[in-house]
């Protein structure tokens, strides 16, 4: 084998020369490959559109919006909802996509291919937040873009998912507008039930422990004082009046209940109608005993006896007769005695106890408790004692009933006051619980109402939303492949393929070539060297292979001119840019 020295640039270009076949059929080989698949592979159109992500109507100073999430975040739920399996069936239904696909896959394949042609892009740029005044890096804007290997479709399936987005995010935040709103509601409504349970719980408290609640302690404490002052005067006057029951007893005691200073104008005595009607009777008793029932005195007494019983209210005293009995009585034996019993006297006394025994016993069949009780005092002085006596017994009597309802009255406000601190830490507990709960739902009503100007701000589309500010457009040039970048990377892969071919096959090759490796091989340099002389079938092969290469050359030159007019721009027109950059003038 050859041992290659390649020292000198004649060397390279004399291996070169051996090898130019193959480099240019390996070069041009690669070449028209490269070329083949730039000019073949199927152009790929991408449609896209730019939403704008719009500040509200409103200012949040007057209205807030109860979507509170970032735009990053509400893009990646709004592209998860967009993005599921129903939505992309649903659009290639509707468009007949991957019509060959769909008949040979599965539609999960089917639908992660199209996933791989939808892309959401985000346009961020630096802006002032006015909470804080900080820079702060935000989305503004965001592209979705379809890849399609027709233009129509890539325009209509791009429509179609910009459709999608808007419609999801309106649809979003009207729902998380209505489900905060609702939520507070219900809250709301479950606040007031419980305000309403308090406060019947705070009404019974209070039926049961009227007057020794908090807010009546002040009132309770000078009831208290006062009741307290009320005893004490009420004992005072008791004790006053007890007093003066004693006194007025004493002086009683010393008048006699039946004596009477009063005269007449002729200097007697002047008797009461019950005195006249006891000394009327004891005569009538004596002259009826004397003179018999028809005798004038005694009818006379008789009638004056009757209209006395009138005026004096009852008959004749039973203590009296029985006095005037036991007289009569004595004398009677006496007489009985002295006389005999034929005796006139003894006669007249007889009659006269009879009468008496037989008032005695009219008295009691007509009024038995009347006989039985004691006479009645006729002395005014005593009469007015014992009326001023009864009268201080009375007022004694009020007083100590008086002093009893004050008592029970004294005792139930001390046990009230006493019972005021236990029942005023239950009443604060219960009152503290029913405050908190009446703020809770002050709060929550506010938060109600602002979730409501949410909601209608949502449903106005006067909150943020998302604006089309570049619709999806035809595209009129594919977005792949580059066929550029293809044929630029093929030429190069095919020049370097040529060469690398061309330097390996004379790596490999075991001959000797030149005088140089003829020398390196013997030792020697040789003697004379013999040029290598063609005949005319060799020379005719030479230039028939350098025609061919030629026309390989002038044919791969309009190849690729023609590639370029059709598939790039025209010919004309990349001229006059290529003019116009290098400032060629003609």
């Amino acid at each position: 084998m050859a041992v290659m020295e390649l020292e000198r640039p004649t060397d390279y270009l004399a291996a070169f020369g051996r090898r130019k076949w193959l480099v240019l059929l390996v070069t041009l080989s690669l070449a028209s490959l490269a070329l083949l698949v730039a000019t073949f592979w199927p152009p790929i159109y991408r449609s896209s559109a730019t939403i704008l992500i719009e500040e509200p109507d409103v200012p949040s100073d007057l209205v807030r919006s109860t979507v509170s999430t970032f735009a990053d975040e509400r893009l990646q739920m709004i592209e998860q909802r967009v993005m599921t399996t129903q939505n992309l069936i649903g659009i290639i239904d509707k468009f007949g996509l991957y019509e060959s696909e769909r008949k040979t896959e599965p539609m999960a394949v089917v639908v992660e291919d199209m996933r791989d042609m939808i892309d959401l892009g985000v346009v961020s740029a630096d802006v002032n937040d006015p909470r804080s005044g900080r820079t702060t890096r935000a989305t503004i804007a965001f592209t979705v873009s379809f890849d399609s290997n027709a233009p129509r479709t890539a325009q209509q399936v791009a429509n179609e998912l910009v459709t999608l987005y808007l419609s999801e995010n309106l649809r979003t935040r009207q729902e998380q507008a209505a489900g905060t709103t609702g939520f507070l509601h219900e809250e709301s409504s479950r606040l007031a039930g419980r305000i309403e349970e308090l406060e019947t719980q705070l009404a019974a408290f209070k039926a049961k422990y009227a007057g020794s609640l908090p807010e009546q302690l002040t009132i309770n404490t000078q009831i208290l004082d006062r009741t307290q002052s009320d005893m004490l005067e009420i004992r005072r006057q008791l004790q006053a009046a007890q007093e003066r029951q004693i006194f007025l007893q004493a002086q009683l005691a010393q008048v006699d209940p039946y004596s009477t200073t009063s005269v007449t104008f002729d200097g007697k005595p002047l008797l009461s109608a019950a005195d006249r009607l006891r000394a009327l009777e004891m005569q009538f008793l004596s002259i009826s005993a004397t003179y018999g029932p028809n005798h004038p005195d005694v009818k006379k007494l008789k009638r004056e006896i009757d209209g006395l019983k009138g005026a004096a209210g009852g008959g004749s005293d039973a203590v009296a007769l029985q006095e005037r009995r036991q007289a009569i009585s004595t004398e009677l034996a006496q007489m009985q005695e002295e006389h005999g019993a034929e005796h006139p006297d003894v006669k007249r006394l007889q009659r006269e106890l009879s009468n008496v025994e037989a008032a005695i016993a009219e008295g009691a069949n007509s009024a038995s408790v009347a006989a039985a009780s004691p006479e009645r005092p006729n002395n005014p002085a005593y009469i007015q004692l014992q009326a001023q006596v009864n009268a201080a017994e009375a007022d004694i009597a009020a007083l100590k009933g008086q002093s009893i309802v004050v008592e029970a009255k004294l005792t139930a406000i001390e046990q009230r006051v006493m019972q005021t601190p236990e029942v005023e830490r239950a009443y604060l507990e219960m009152k503290r619980d029913y405050d908190q709960t009446v703020q809770k739902y002050q709060e929550v009503r506010q938060k109600e109402g602002e979730a409501r100007l949410a909601e209608n701000l949502e449903a106005e589309s006067k909150g943020e939303k998302f604006s089309v500010i570049e619709p999806p457009a035809l595209p009129e040039e594919p977005v792949r492949p580059n066929r550029k970048l293809i044929l630029l990377v093929g030429f190069a892969l095919a020049m370097a393929a040529g060469v690398g071919s061309g330097a390996l096959a004379d790596s490999i090759d075991d001959r000797v070539y030149g005088q140089r490796q003829l020398a390196g091989l013997s030792g020697q340099p040789p003697l004379v060297v013999i040029p290598r002389v063609r005949n005319a079938g060799e020379r005719n092969r030479v230039w028939a292979l350098w025609i061919l290469g030629v026309l390989a050359v002038v044919a791969g030159i309009v190849a690729a001119l023609a590639y370029v007019h059709f598939m790039v721009m025209p010919l004309d027109v990349a001229f006059a840019m290529l003019a116009e950059r290098f400032k060629l003038r003609f």
